[in-house]
């Protein structure tokens, strides 16, 4: 029964209780696997708020139910001797209150106000009722954009072509032979529409809310991939948090990842039945970010029989990377511009220009800027002016780095431009390793890894730990800088939507954090991102560096005023849509900067 105004459909058992109207809420039942009503019971004003509280990208559910929820783990847990238990059902409460505690506490969101969006894979046998309802648990997700991709490797399944052959998020994979989910994925995943991939058992029904709370929790924490717990008619598979042993952590059926994080990892390896196992331990090793989600996600409706582990998987890191360990993907030449604004410092810039002029698998137009700098650039010019790649321009004052990239902009010559500092080394395979990541993931912002090197002083003072500094996800309140700037590569198009790097007022400003707020506007302007474990670039350290002078260093006048500037514009991208070329600078210097024939 529903009392008048709510429509809640997990709102049952109405009645008064002195003067005051209870309820009974079955989801906080289903969550708890309890039939106890005392604990599950909520007031109507409670209700109502919640029911009126619409779900939040990037939050638990909504902003009210976290609350109802943790009282309810509260009082679960105070009953008798639950607290101190060690039973599954106590570890999923007490794993219940942490996250809804989380919920409360953490205000940050880390969403870019996008819905989740997520290619949905699973490989059918047949077309059984049983099948059918597990396809339609995917396509009935709640707060979510699914596509489902349906893998035919059988004629018994042949009819689901003509069944969902027109839904508009359905797309069926016909196969001759008997192929499997892992390597359909792995052969379909560059195809897919969306940032992140899940894997579905044909046998399986997802909660409403699976793909929705995976992917909230994935943008949250900021992690690579997210599994939990699986219901069975036998009981609950557990999902356990990782260890140095070489084991099944999540059962497959739970598993969303990140599509750029496993394609950047060379996708599944070439395995007998284990491919999931070794693809999440291979992306613990390469230090990826896995979360485990307090509830069970899945409902097997079958018994649960895992496939056997294969041998312990050995690996041999290259640059940070083990992409070399799965099958990987072709890898095309890629083409980009590249810009290196000079000032002073010329002993590093002959060096930093034929790290990124002669790249494996790429080529490079690189243009030279002369910002006005303490030292005639005359010589380096002449030397590289007959280079039919290098293109040579001059600005009538100096304005900076990121004035000069943005003045240049019109100039390119390709789909892809490269950040490169007059400082800095490029690895050979920077511009490959980029151009090929985003093509496989239709991204349009590409950051990696970097080595610091240089000065011995200054390295001294920098931690073992901080010698490789990698890009990451935003989460909670880690936003000013996540894509480190010397890796970066973009796609020129997306540079120019956002129109360029901003202006924060005048040559001193401008000369520190316009990355940070370029990446913060791209990110919540809906830019699809891709990271790289891969040591791409290696950043120079030394006295004279923008990071480490006075004027602009850490702790400076100048850098301090960038901060409060990109939080504050933080604050403005999380609260509503804006037009991200009204916080662009393009075209405001133009006439600064002068092509040298």
């Amino acid at each position: 029964m529903q009392s008048r105004g709510l429509t809640c459909p997990f709102r049952f058992n109405v009645r008064r209780n002195d003067a005051i109207e209870v309820a009974t809420c079955g989801l906080i039942q289903q969550l708890l696997e309890t039939d106890e009503t005392g604990i599950c019971d909520v007031e109507r004003d409670a209700c109502e708020s919640c029911a009126g509280s619409l779900p939040e990208a990037g939050r638990f559910v909504n902003t009210v139910f976290p609350s109802i929820l943790n009282a309810a783990c509260a009082d679960w847990l105070a009953q008798s001797s639950r607290c101190q238990s060690t039973s599954p059902s106590a570890r999923r409460v007490q794993d219940l209150l942490a996250v809804t505690e989380n919920a409360i506490v953490d205000d940050q969101d880390s969403s870019n106000g996008n819905l989740a969006s997520c290619d949905v894979y699973l490989c059918c046998s047949d077309a059984t009722d049983a099948t059918l309802r597990s396809i339609n648990s995917v396509l009935h997700q709640q707060n979510a954009n699914v596509l489902v991709h349906l893998v035919i490797d059988s004629p018994e399944a042949a009819e689901l072509g003509s069944v969902y052959g027109s839904v508009w998020n359905v797309l069926v994979h016909r196969f001759e032979s008997p192929t499997g989910l892992f390597r359909a994925v792995h052969d379909l995943a560059p195809a897919a529409r969306s940032e992140f991939i899940a894997l579905h058992h044909a046998r399986a029904f997802s909660m409403p809310n699976r793909i929705d709370n995976s992917i909230a929790e994935l943008r949250r924490t900021g992690s690579d991939v997210a599994g939990s717990a699986m219901q069975t008619p036998t009981g609950e598979i557990a999902a356990i948090s990782p260890t140095d042993a070489y084991e099944s952590l999540f059962p497959w059926p739970t598993l969303v990842f990140r599509r750029d994080w496993f394609i950047d990892l060379g996708g599944f390896a070439d395995r007998h039945g284990d491919e999931d196992v070794e693809l999440v331990f291979r992306g613990l090793r390469s230090r990826g970010k896995l979360h485990r989600l307090a509830f069970p996600t899945v409902q097997l409706n079958d018994q649960w029989i895992p496939a056997p582990l294969g041998p312990e998987p050995k690996y041999e890191e290259h640059l940070h990377s083990l992409r070399h360990h799965g099958i990987g993907y072709p890898h095309h030449c890629v083409q980009s511009d590249v810009v290196i604004p000079i000032y002073g410092q010329l002993q590093y810039v002959p060096a930093a220009i034929e790290s990124i002029i002669d790249q494996d698998g790429a080529e490079t137009i690189v243009h030279l800027i002369d910002d006005a700098g303490p030292e005639s650039v005359d010589s380096l010019f002449d030397n590289w002016r007959s280079h039919p790649r290098i293109r040579l321009y001059r600005n009538t004052k100096n304005v900076g780095q990121y004035v000069s990239f943005n003045n240049v902009s019109e100039y390119f010559e390709t789909d892809l431009v490269t950040v490169q500092d007059s400082d800095d080394i490029s690895l050979p395979h920077r511009v490959n390793t980029g151009g090929n990541l985003m093509r496989l993931c239709d991204a349009d912002f590409f950051a990696a890894t970097m080595e610091q090197f240089g000065d011995r002083q200054i390295m001294d003072q920098i931690a073992a730990h901080e010698r490789y500094r990698r890009s990451y996800w935003p989460y909670k309140n880690y936003f000013t800088y996540f894509a480190m700037n010397p890796t970066a590569c973009f796609r020129t198009s997306m540079f120019r939507r956002l129109g360029g790097y901003s202006d924060f007022g005048g040559r001193q400003r401008n000369r520190g954090g316009l990355d940070s707020e370029f990446m913060i506007r791209a990110y919540f302007s809906g830019a699809r991102f891709a990271f790289s474990s891969s040591v791409v670039s290696r950043h120079r350290i030394h006295p004279d560096a923008a990071t480490r002078r006075a004027e602009t260093g850490f702790g400076s006048e100048t850098r301090t005023l960038a901060l409060q500037e990109c939080r504050r514009r933080l604050g403005i991208f999380r609260k509503c849509v804006v037009d991200p070329r009204a916080f662009g600078g393009l075209g405001r210097y133009q006439e600064v900067t002068q092509r040298v024939k």
